[in-house]
């Protein structure tokens, strides 16, 4: 098999070719740190790359494969994390100059379970500083570039894990969603990205920015290696407090399940920044395929959509403030502009706004579940725009100008404030050949149903989205 064929595969397909000896990890790694090399320099996907002890992993998988000793499913198959999450002796940066030269004692527990299935990390990616963002313009490591159009932002701020998956660096990569962090980039890059529902997977040993949004995630470029991947890192964990006792499900295995008869809502309503035309019709193409597959679309309004922004805002910004109150204080200069702006707007708001936002998220919360009780999922766009070129503050949509981070957030904000889970598919290329996604989400730890509704909308639209720059 040729190199750039090799690098196409998926992590599932990596997996197996490994378990029956066809593959070499250690020469699948050295393929990938070629393909790095050749790349990043452009990029900037990754501000760690960790050649020698990838590849020092990649001989100990390759002797126990050889030996019939499998770790887990994910044997022997690079996976990128976010620099926002803690690998064991690597360096830790979380994008920021502050924690510049840090590095890692101990391994995040997510992290710790991808090396129990015998992942092997390569490296960690590059982000919004902080994860503070939606553009992944980075004023500390530079931005990073699109893979569709190096001109333009990757989206944010897991932009380096969605840029390293789209320009096959990695089959797989690790995120971190805030107020759309996985999502925006997945949507702009054009790969799957899912944040599981709050509770699912857990947050020991991720940097926190908003405590009460803060989700954990991974991107893939299929529908399938999303779910494999979610399996080996949901369930409970003592460490975190906000981690939720479920028994975990093959989510795998769920994707072979028929969505015929199952009911999805097209969400409407007064979201702050409306579809352009080019995602429009992106949404249309989603309807068509799932409608195929025989599904339900029912296009039906949320009227809570208007007061989203209301809740988020003190919940987001206030925690962060919070979360960064000594360093704001103490090292101020040390921040990004725009990163520093976002967290003195935090610590404007008072107790009373930030209970108020609470109250108001419960009821946001209800609504969808009364929503969810008539459907199994709904469907909505992931980014109401392709990806905006780096350096703009604002883009137009149907006529009326909006600031960058506005459009961005506008679609994704609400399943961070209620905690459901959601996942941005990509269903093609607009005109300037860049990629579309749409947003599945549904009720709490139901991801098996949304990643059955994700991969028969990717097998409908049977799309092989890989950007020119990687080919």
């Amino acid at each position: 098999m040729s190199g750039d064929r090799l690098l196409e595969l998926g992590a599932a397909e990596l997996a197996e070719r490994i378990r029956t000896c066809e593959l070499s990890p250690v020469d699948l790694i050295e393929r990938l740190l070629d393909h790095i090399r050749r790349h990043n320099g452009l990029l900037n996907a990754f501000i760690t790359v960790a050649s020698e002890s990838s590849l020092k992993e990649a001989e100990v998988m390759e002797r126990e494969a050889r030996e019939g000793r499998l770790r887990g499913p994910l044997h022997g198959v690079p996976v990128a994390v976010k620099d926002l999450i803690h690998v064991r002796g690597m360096r830790f940066t979380a994008g920021s100059r502050i924690l510049s030269d840090s590095r890692s004692e101990s391994d995040a527990t997510v992290v710790e379970r991808l090396k129990s299935a015998g992942a092997i990390v390569l490296g960690k990616t590059n982000l919004h500083e902080f994860g503070s963002g939606t553009t992944n313009v980075n004023p500390h490591y530079g931005p990073c570039r699109n893979p569709w159009s190096p001109e333009r932002i990757s989206g944010g701020s897991s932009g380096g894990s969605a840029a390293a998956v789209a320009a096959l660096m990695s089959p797989l990569a690790l995120g971190t969603d805030t107020s759309g962090s996985i999502r925006i980039p997945a949507s702009l890059c054009g790969v799957v990205g899912l944040k599981p529902t709050y509770g699912l997977v857990s947050r020991h040993g991720v940097m926190p920015l908003s405590p009460t949004l803060d989700h954990v995630g991974p991107m893939a470029r299929s529908v399938r290696d999303v779910a494999v991947a979610l399996e080996v890192i949901a369930g409970f964990d003592p460490m975190d407090e906000s981690s939720v006792v479920y028994d975990v499900p093959s989510y795998a295995d769920a994707l072979e399940q028929d969505v015929e008869g199952l009911r999805v809502c097209l969400l409407e309503g007064q979201f702050e920044v409306p579809p352009d035309e080019e995602v429009e019709r992106g949404l249309s193409r989603a309807v068509d395929a799932l409608s195929r597959a025989g599904v339900e679309v029912v296009e039906e309004k949320f009227a809570a959509a208007q007061r989203v922004r209301e809740c988020w805002a003190p919940i987001r910004l206030g925690e962060a403030a919070a979360v960064h109150d000594e360093w704001l204080r103490t090292r101020p200069l040390d921040y990004g502009e725009d990163v520093r702006m976002m967290l003195e707007r935090g610590r404007a708001f008072t107790a009373v706004d930030y209970v108020r936002a609470l109250w108001l998220r419960r009821e946001i919360r209800k609504e969808l579940l009364e929503l969810l009780k008539r459907f199994d999922a709904v469907l909505c766009c992931s980014t109401p725009i392709t990806a905006p070129r780096i350096g703009e503050s604002s883009v137009t949509v149907r006529g009326e100008s909006y600031e960058v981070y506005t459009a961005l957030t506008s679609w994704t904000i609400l399943f961070n404030v209620t905690g459901f889970p959601a996942v941005s598919v990509p269903v093609g290329l607009s005109r300037e050949g860049l990629p579309i996604s749409v947003q599945i989400a549904g009720r709490p730890f139901d991801e098996s149903t949304l990643l059955r509704l994700a991969r028969s909308l990717e097998q409908e639209l049977d799309l092989r989205l890989v950007p020119p720059i990687a080919r």
